[in-house]
């Protein structure tokens, strides 16, 4: 009987101290292994846009209202200039006047955690669509990937930036090293 009591005590003060976190969450993806593309500068226009329709990344879905956390970088900022450094090592020369363009669409990337007394679950959905043009002829294509972790207590926020960091650089190294778009984006 102390036992559950105590147990019980622990799961109070441990959700408890998870309501109380912090209301932003800091990303920076590692640029992933990147494959060169072309022997010879190709130009480029690259941009980005950020079409979700919400404006935080983690929801607590245990919570009542659900605890919604935001990021401390703008999205769509933080993923032009990702793609661009990536885009720059796979041997493309970013190029605002090139007649080449690529856009990429960030249009999912949300994760939820649910928690109770035994552990948390932490499932991370991320969906980009790029859209490329040239001179005579337009490429689209979705990527997608998902991200779950299971885990003890509650969910503390450096191990969901770990997971949706790892899920961002796995699908940015799928987009830029995938061979249909890298063909399209070197016809003239």
């Amino acid at each position: 009987m102390k036992s559950i009591i105590t147990a019980l005590a622990i799961g109070m003060m441990l959700s408890a101290c998870a309501s109380k976190g912090p209301e932003k969450i800091a990303l920076g993806p590692e640029q992933p292994q990147i494959q060169v593309q072309t022997n010879q500068p190709t130009p480029l226009t690259l941009t980005a846009s950020d079409l979700r329709t919400i404006n935080y990344v983690v929801r607590f879905n245990d919570e009542k209202p659900p605890r919604l956390v935001g990021t401390m970088q703008d999205m769509r900022g933080l993923t032009e200039q990702f793609f661009r450094k990536g885009f720059n090592t796979a041997g493309y020369q970013i190029d605002p006047a090139s007649a080449t363009t690529l856009e990429l669409r960030l249009e999912q990337l949300q994760t939820d955690v649910d928690e109770s007394l035994l552990g948390f679950e932490a499932v991370t959905n991320l969906a980009i669509s790029v859209q490329a043009s040239n001179s005579s002829h337009t490429f689209s294509k979705r990527y997608s990937a998902t991200s779950r972790m299971k885990g003890p207590l509650s969910a503390d926020f450096a191990t969901l930036e770990l997971d949706i960091n790892k899920l961002m650089t796995k699908l940015s190294a799928e987009i830029i090293n995938d061979p249909e778009l890298n063909q399209f984006l070197q016809q003239n």
